[in-house]
């Protein structure tokens, strides 16, 4: 009889193989793919297995012997295992993970000026200098080349404790073109933030990280399409500086709703700083004699009176999908069956930022200027204390291969006051020469826009794409209008963001006119006025492990 059952027993096993896919466990064990062949590897203990078939043991105690088996292989078994998906991961359990990311881009760029760079140049996005904040305008006597480390990220992500309680742990490192603080190719923190994702409808966000603002900014920089963001893009950041800032998120999750939002409320003067950094300070002493200040000199004298360190930036974003989930990656790189679409508004209002110069402000934070100025809006710089208020549509379309993506910015740009607001500076101490300071300067509001348009030719591979758009500073100068046309080549190695290169070529056509707060006017100087072409052209490799 123990012949016919074991006879029985594989006769059994033969027609389950027939019918149920070699993936799936059978009864006594498993199949395993191992050297490309898959193998039938049994969980059974084969001596326990030997002794119930003689009739040696009883079924209880074969049970039994299984059971103490089983908890010695839990017991022995490493708790933890290492793959490699999208970056390096290590998983302990169901309650932890860490995701290694390293993200590099390497650049060459060939930019080509006009004569008018040579000669009027820019003088409203200056060069950032001196313990005092100089603002200085640069110029272009040739063309430029050079290589450059654009973009280097190291990314330590994943979830503890709970797979709903999440981090992020970033380091950026870049080369800026202008790098008066000597801190081209250090390791920054970009993003530090812990997340709650327990209630889908309200996660919340805490820490440094991404102002859900704009739909440029909000894109991470490894899934664009060109290589660099536009002027009109970077201008309209939430905070006027870029796409990181410190505060607290609550929003919905967008891979679940087809209504979301996103509430913050912000530091507002970017990534690492602080208000107390950026505060007005202020503070005269009155004219004294026998060893004090000169009689006539009421400038402050170590004294650090802040103000307005107390205000924050808020910011809201709302969304509907109108069709399927396009997320925020540039391109149609999934090739989508079906149209992905989705519209959005958005609104921030970042008040009581000081942007005084330094002979109305004793305290200058020449970092926090530097950002401004990088963001091409140091034509604000000199104009005061502002109260922005900046508002964002954006659209965005994929279906088979296309992309179509828009956003249209308008900010109010109201100045709070054009001095500290306190007590003023004895104005004999403030120079009135016209070349370190020109007359009052009324900028007015901005706006802007841009469409881009790609194709990937080649599914998943190769895409062309194209984009123009137009920025207006200040509404109440002339001659400073921003247009920006590109064209952008690109292709997958892999059919991902992780392994691909990038062409393209950018035509960039500044204003040079318009005043612009505590600087020189340069009406008188010839050539003012006249538009200061670049033409830039970007090779760039991203690797993406």
């Amino acid at each position: 009889m123990r012949i016919s059952g074991s006879i029985l027993l594989l006769v059994i096993m033969a027609i389950s193989l027939t019918r149920v896919s070699p993936t799936l466990a059978v009864e006594e064990g498993q199949f395993v793919r191992k050297d490309g062949k898959w193998e039938y590897y049994s969980g059974e203990d084969p001596g326990l297995k030997y002794l119930y078939l003689k009739g040696l043991i009883s079924e209880e105690e074969y049970s039994k012997g299984l059971k103490v088996i089983e908890t010695r292989e839990r017991l022995t078994k490493p708790n933890f295992n290492v793959d490699v998906n999208n970056g390096l991961n290590f998983r302990v359990g169901e309650k932890f993970l860490l995701k290694l990311r390293l993200l590099t881009q390497v650049r060459y760029t060939h930019s080509a000026y006009n004569d008018a760079w040579g000669t009027i140049g820019d003088s409203r996005n200056p060069e950032i200098l001196g313990g005092q904040v100089e603002y200085r305008a640069y110029r272009y006597q040739s063309d430029s080349n050079k290589f450059s480390v654009s973009n280097v990220q190291l990314q330590f992500m994943g979830y503890a404790f709970d797979p709903d309680l999440r981090y992020n742990f970033s380091l950026a490192a870049t080369q800026p073109a202008f790098d008066q603080e000597g801190g081209s190719g250090r390791l920054n923190l970009l993003d530090a933030y812990i997340s709650s994702w327990h209630i889908p409808w309200a996660t919340v966000q805490v820490g440094q990280q991404r102002v859900w603002f704009n739909r440029a900014l909000i894109t991470s920089n490894a899934t664009t399409t060109f290589a660099d963001n536009m002027v009109v893009q970077r201008v309209f950041a939430a905070n006027l500086q870029s796409s990181r800032d410190v505060g607290i998120t609550i929003m919905s999750d967008e891979e679940k709703y087809k209504f979301n939002y996103a509430i913050g409320i912000w530091g507002g003067v970017g990534a690492n700083l602080t208000r107390e950094g950026t505060a007005v300070s202020q503070n005269v002493l009155p004219p004294t004699g026998g060893g004090g200040p000169n009689a006539g000199t009421t400038r402050t004298y170590n004294y650090d009176t802040r103000f307005l360190s107390g205000e924050m930036m808020y910011t809201v974003r709302l969304l509907y999908k109108l069709a399927g989930n396009p997320g925020y990656g540039q391109g149609d790189i999934l090739n989508s069956r079906t149209p992905q679409t989705a519209v959005a508004f958005a609104y921030a209002y970042d008040p009581a930022q000081n942007y005084l110069s330094s002979i109305r402000s004793d305290i200058v934070e020449r970092t926090f200027r530097q950002r401004v100025t990088q963001a091409y809006n140091g034509r604000l710089l000199g104009g005061g204390i502002y109260d922005f208020h900046t508002f964002n549509l954006d659209y965005i379309l994929k279906y088979k291969g296309w992309s179509l993506q828009a956003e249209g910015f308008y900010r109010i740009q109201d100045v709070r006051n054009s001095d500290a607001g306190t007590r003023p500076f004895d104005l004999g101490t403030i120079p009135t020469s016209p070349l370190a300071v020109g007359p009052p300067v009324s900028l007015g509001d901005a706006w802007g826009w841009y469409v881009q348009v790609g194709k990937y030719v080649i599914p998943r591979k190769l895409e062309v794409a194209v984009r123009y758009g137009i920025l207006d500073p200040s509404i109440r100068q002339k001659q400073d209008l921003t247009k920006e046309l590109g064209v952008a080549i690109s292709y997958s190695f892999d059919g991902t963001y992780n392994n691909r290169v990038i062409l393209d070529y950018s035509n960039i056509t500044m204003g040079s006119g318009g005043r612009a707060p505590d600087r020189f006017p340069f009406e008188n100087l010839p050539g003012f006025g006249r538009d200061l072409v670049e033409n830039r052209f970007n090779v760039q490799y991203q690797f993406y492990f």
